[in-house]
Order: structure tokens, then C-alpha cells, then sequence
């Protein structure tokens, strides 16, 4: 049986990702002030006050941030968990948006963001342009690619932060363009070496980031056979929600840690730390979140705050940095932090940890 896809675009939209734009802000620490937040009972949202924790905020071992879908929230969910977003997350994975980059302009979310930033830039439309990995694979669309680097390029270049390019991200399944599979995996690894070269020549100070979805759905392959090799990317990253399999208890939560998908490559997350430390690699999570859809579950917010403090780290095998997914979608499906809260246990736990 073919394996549901993990993520919250693939629910939503099966074979498309809706185009949009998340953005992040750093925040400072601000204790003692209390956030307002709706908690759904039945039909009726129900307001709670959240006051943050006053503890002292711990050592930030890995990079930590959320992405949300204004500055606003962005600042209270901050004062609320009561420890700064670290890094910033960003989406423009379409070929007109990978080149225009709008949202790094000046005056615009990402102008003056001057800390690390996490951007997917997509990689091919096969819908609108019929492009194909065997084309980029001959070069079709360096041209574009060069593009799309010079201009982020010269957009973060002045900024202090590490700007970490999550090219064709989750290519393990099957809802994207630019999609790996058995008939085209040997292109895309050829096509993913001449990015790698484009991004050394124009944007060396980037990182390249290889990120697979949790599982692979519809590839008919294992995709550790279409991994390019260490030394054509910087960090593995892997996108982790709860579900297939939802995990409600502790138990239930290390089950799952060293899972397999149905071709024999990695699900589980430690299955993807051990993968990641194989190669010599650390781990990014540049999207997660728990799903109401499936049910409240702080066993998994609680695992995945240990899971990243045990292994927190910049070297092989060790979590760089993860990025919670607080975007107001699916019917509220994926927020900790918000106006209105279907997960509201796991939110507590979620600030009660970070």
C-alpha cells in the first residue's frame, strides 16, 4: 500500500503546493507578559490567558524558529515560548518567484533580516513549462538558476546570518514538479550536481540543504539512491509531522524513532539522524508540527524538544536547527500558537519546553 504523505501541503493539495510566503522576525525575550489565546471547545473557542514561563531561557544548542504568516504573530508566539526565534523560514518555489525573491526586499519581510534564514526555491515546473530533470540535467535551466542565486546572492550578502537553500525540497514525493522518481532519478542527481556548482561559484557562503519528506510516497525507489553525495550538499534535512503513523504516548513516540518507509529508506527521525551521520552530515527540520486533524498530542512535542536537545550540535549526526510550523492552513490544523487552538495540551507543553 502506498504510504500517505506526512506534510501539511500534500493533505491539502495532493499533487500541487499552494504558492505562499511565511516569514519570521527575531524577537527579544520578554517575561512576565501574558499572550491571549483561544482554545476550541466543541464549536466555541474559548479564550485562555498564556503567561510565558520566567525561567531563563537554556543555551541555544540548535537553532530554533517557527514559521508564522505575519511579523505580529511572529513576535508574540516569541514573548509567549519565552525564548527568541533563532532562525527564519521562507518559501519561493516557483520559477518566477525563485528569481524575484520579493519577500527579501527591502521594506519588505525579509529586508532587514539580518539573522539565519531557511529558503525552499523549488527547482523545475513541469505543469506550466514541461520542464523535466532530464533537461536540467543537459543545463536547460542554469540560466535561471544563476538567476535566482545571484539575486539571493546580493540580498544576503550583507547579512550576518547563514542562508541555508533548501533546493527542490521533498522530492521524495510525488505532489511537486520537480518530483524524483525511478524513471528520473540519474537526472536529477546529474541536474542537482550543476546547482551545486552554480550555487559554489555564485553563493559559496550558502549552505545547500538536501531535504527529503519524512517518507516517500510514489518514487518506487528508495531515495538514499538518488542522494547526490556529501560532498555536493551541506546539511540534511528532513520535513517531520505527526502522522502516518500519529503518535499520542511516549511509547508510541519511540516506536516510531528508527521506522522505515515502504522502500526500506529512513522515516523515523532517528532513522534520518543515523542517515545524516552515515554521510557525515547534521540534520535540519525546517518544517514540523503536530496535527489536530489526528488529535492532541504532547508525548510528540515533548519528543521532539528532547530528541533535538539530546543532539543538538553542527556536526555529523547532529540537529542544526529546526523551524515549527505555526501557519494558519487546513483548518487551523498545524498551530501551537495562535488566535484559535485545536491542539491546546500540546501548545502548553510546546511552551512549557522551549
Amino acid at each position: 500500500m502506498t504510504p500517505h504523505p506526512s506534510g501539511p501541503w500534500q493533505v491539502a493539495h495532493p499533487g500541487r503546493r499552494r504558492r505562499w510566503v511565511a516569514v519570521l522576525a527575531i524577537v527579544a525575550v520578554v517575561t512576565g507578559l501574558a499572550v491571549g489565546a483561544y482554545v476550541v471547545l466543541g464549536d466555541d473557542p474559548v479564550r485562555v490567558e498564556q503567561t510565558p514561563d520566567p525561567r531563563v531561557s537554556p543555551p541555544a544548542d540548535w537553532l530554533s524558529g517557527a514559521a508564522t504568516e505575519d511579523v505580529v504573530t511572529i513576535d508574540q508566539m516569541g514573548e509567549w515560548r519565552g525564548r527568541p526565534m533563532e532562525i527564519g523560514g521562507t518559501w519561493s518555489d516557483n520559477n518566477e518567484a525563485m528569481v524575484e525573491l520579493w519577500q527579501l526586499h527591502d521594506e519588505e519581510q525579509f529586508g532587514s533580516w539580518d539573522r539565519p534564514l531557511d529558503i525552499a526555491i523549488g527547482a523545475i515546473d513541469d505543469d506550466q513549462e514541461g520542464e523535466s530533470w532530464e533537461e536540467a540535467a543537459e543545463g536547460a535551466y542554469d540560466d535561471r538558476w544563476r538567476e535566482s542565486l545571484t539575486n539571493l546572492r546580493e540580498l544576503r550578502e550583507d547579512k550576518s546570518g547563514t542562508t541555508y537553500i533548501r533546493f527542490a525540497h521533498e522530492m521524495n514525493g510525488d505532489w511537486f514538479d520537480w518530483s524524483v522518481d525511478a524513471d528520473n532519478h540519474e537526472a536529477f542527481v546529474e541536474a542537482w550536481k550543476r546547482f551545486r556548482a552554480l550555487q559554489q561559484e555564485v553563493f559559496p557562503e550558502a549552505q545547500l540543504v538536501f531535504n527529503v519528506n519524512r517518507e516517500s510516497v510514489g518514487t518506487d525507489m528508495d531515495w538514499r539512491e538518488f542522494f547526490p553525495g556529501a560532498e555536493y550538499v551541506d546539511v540534511m534535512a528532513v520535513d517531520y509531522y505527526n502522522r502516518y503513523p500519529y503518535v499520542e504516548t511516549e511509547q508510541e513516540w519511540a516506536d516510531t524513532l528508527d521506522d522505515t518507509d515502504e522502500y526500506g529508506a529512513p522515516k523515523g527521525l532517528q532513522a534520518h539522524l543515523d542517515f545524516a551521520r552515515s554521510v557525515g552530515l547534521p540534520l535540519a527540520v525546517p518544517e514540523w508540527s503536530g496535527s489536530a486533524e489526528d488529535g492532541d498530542s504532547p508525548a510528540f512535542i515533548r519528543g521532539m524538544y528532547e530528541f533535538f536537545s539530546e543532539n543538538a550540535g553542527t556536526g555529523a549526526g547532529e540537529v542544526l536547527y529546526e523551524i515549527h510550523f505555526n501557519v494558519d492552513k487546513d483548518d487551523l490544523n498545524w498551530l501551537l500558537f495562535g488566535e484559535y487552538l485545536r491542539m491546546p495540551e500540546s501548545a502548553r507543553t510546546y511552551q512549557e519546553l522551549w
